[in-house]
């Protein structure tokens, strides 16, 4: 077995299908197996993938589930020589998803990871395809070293790790969220490089609302905060600093993008809207950001 997709999973009724029918549409000359480990699932996600005989299912209690703690679980039963992770919301855009996504780790050894393009789904909400666009352009980016004002440094939503380079640096089992975050900047301390590779497309966004988006970036703030500051001290004051100046310069980004650079056709009134929206969520995201740094 040369890849093995791992893909966590919870009531994901309304997604599953079509990610387990994108992945099994690829054009690919790898041969791949799929691991779903579902964490307790209520609606009928279960007997979906139990519509795919090949697919191999792991349950597991929702309080035993954990961002790096499954999908090491995950990569534990995995027999490929390189270890996919994909989000079960997260669709292979077209049949060259995977080749595109494990090719480069061939071809340049220094890789710990490669991961890929997230194209916004038809009803994101426009700061968030804007956000999109940005991180994620249309050219590769290769990373070798971390920064300070580094907020994404790679995405476990599609991402292709060598099953040598995880059982060297495996997930951290007692993280909150963001494991990815935390793995990248270990790999890339360590001397590795990972790369974000557009060729490789999924369909995902989420449409949170500003109470779950505060909640979230909190998780990902406690997560990331140790190896983003010296102390609290410094949280506390550099962490201001890059919560006010990121909704200072996010939120008139938004308004100028929103009004005058998405596509024809949208009406002003929803314009109006998606405006609100990005200030009640610029506001939201990075608050809960700061709370999450001053946990340190």
């Amino acid at each position: 077995m040369e890849i093995s997709i791992v893909i966590p999973a919870k009531n994901e009724a309304e997604n599953i299908a079509q990610c387990l029918d994108a992945i099994y549409s690829q054009d690919t000359p790898y041969t791949f197996e799929i691991i779903v480990i579902d964490s307790g699932s209520t609606d009928t996600t279960i007997d979906i993938i139990k519509r795919y005989p090949s697919v191999q299912l792991a349950q597991i209690k929702p309080e035993e589930f954990g961002h790096g703690k499954t999908r090491n679980l995950g990569a534990e039963m995995a027999k490929g020589a390189y270890i996919v992770f994909l989000n079960a919301d997260a669709v292979p855009f077209n049949s060259h998803w995977l080749t595109n996504l494990v090719n480069p780790l061939g071809e340049n050894q220094n890789l710990a990871g490669v991961f890929s393009r997230h194209i916004p789904k038809d009803d994101c909400f426009l700061y968030m395809v804007r956000d999109l666009q940005a991180s994620m352009p249309d050219k590769p980016i290769l990373r070798t070293k971390t920064g300070k004002l580094d907020f994404m440094l790679f995405s476990t939503v599609s991402a292709a790790i060598p099953r040598a380079t995880w059982k060297q640096f495996p997930f951290d089992n007692d993280i909150i969220i963001a494991e990815d975050q935390d793995w990248a900047n270990k790999v890339l301390n360590n001397g590795f490089a990972v790369l974000y590779e557009p060729a490789s497309m999924v369909r995902h966004s989420h449409n949170y609302s500003a109470r779950q988006l505060m909640e979230t970036k909190r998780k990902v703030g406690e997560a990331e905060a140790p190896f983003r500051f010296k102390n609290k001290c410094s949280a506390l004051i550099i962490g201001f600093i890059l919560m006010t100046g990121g909704i200072i310069f996010k939120f008139p980004g938004d308004m100028i993008y929103i009004l005058f650079r998405t596509p024809g056709g949208i009406p002003f009134s929803r314009k109006i809207k998606e405006i609100k929206i990005s200030l009640a969520a610029r506001v939201a995201g990075f608050r809960g950001r700061y709370k999450g740094w001053l946990s340190l």
